[in-house]
């Protein structure tokens, strides 16, 4: 039996998602999570990992820990595609490596499909008004903002059709204290932005949403919604 299990254990982590298992394992997520060196990132989240649309894509929330995931498929990087169960979220989404509690595993009813993994890798499925054209920008700040009297939360989407939302898991820090911030994307109904910012108090970068509103007077008259985005 070990010996099947170590070939199963290698199958499922090939480079190719496997998907379509009637029954999955949902685990609960953890604090304290390394920034994905696949991706080119160093450091820790210390609230939970990042969940995006694909690997290495858009950083859209954090699986904060003690909320659950539901792993569908896991690559050989360690990116796992699934279903995030959040404070107010619940949708398919992916999440960076090292952000599950592996010893709290749960059987769980497979609930996210190769359809939606497929429509996420699409930019367009979850945001507008991006600072760059597909596969630039990656991070660096494009339009650079002054976050004083923001609001920041960690999370904004609640469910796979990304059409709406509500802010979710305000973060711990002060955001007075935030520099070297820059704009990403908005939300599809307008009313969450996407930024990234260097928090003294960690001495990270991190991804938050803060209200469109809060920045929109920083905000380039034209921005950017090209499609071509894909995995």
């Amino acid at each position: 039996m070990t010996r099947i299990s170590a070939l199963l254990a290698t199958f499922l982590l090939s480079s190719t998602y496997i998907l379509g298992v009637a029954g999955i394992n949902e685990y609960l997520t953890v604090s304290n999570v390394p920034k994905p060196s696949t991706c080119g990132n160093s450091g820790v989240l210390p609230a939970g990992g990042w969940i995006a649309n694909k690997r290495c894509g858009y950083v859209m929330g954090t699986a904060v820990s003690g909320q659950r995931f539901d792993v569908e498929a896991t690559d050989s990087s360690g990116y796992h595609y699934g279903r995030y169960r959040g404070t107010g979220g619940n949708f398919c989404t992916f999440l960076v490596p090292s952000s599950m509690n592996l010893s709290t595993k749960t059987s769980v009813s497979s609930s996210c499909s190769s359809t939606t993994q497929s429509a996420l890798c699409n930019r367009q499925h979850f945001g507008k008004d991006f600072d760059s054209p597909p596969h630039q920008g990656d991070g660096a700040i494009v339009i650079p903002l002054n976050l004083s009297g923001c609001s920041g939360f960690y999370n904004y989407f609640i469910d796979s059709t990304f059409q709406t939302g509500k802010y979710q898991d305000p973060v711990p820090f002060s955001m007075a204290t935030v520099s070297s911030g820059g704009y990403r994307y908005s939300t599809l109904d307008g009313q969450a932005s996407m930024i990234r910012a260097t928090v003294p108090e960690y001495g990270q970068v991190l991804w938050f949403f803060v209200p469109r509103s809060c920045i929109a007077s920083q905000l380039p008259s034209v921005l950017n919604n090209d499609g071509g985005d894909g995995c």
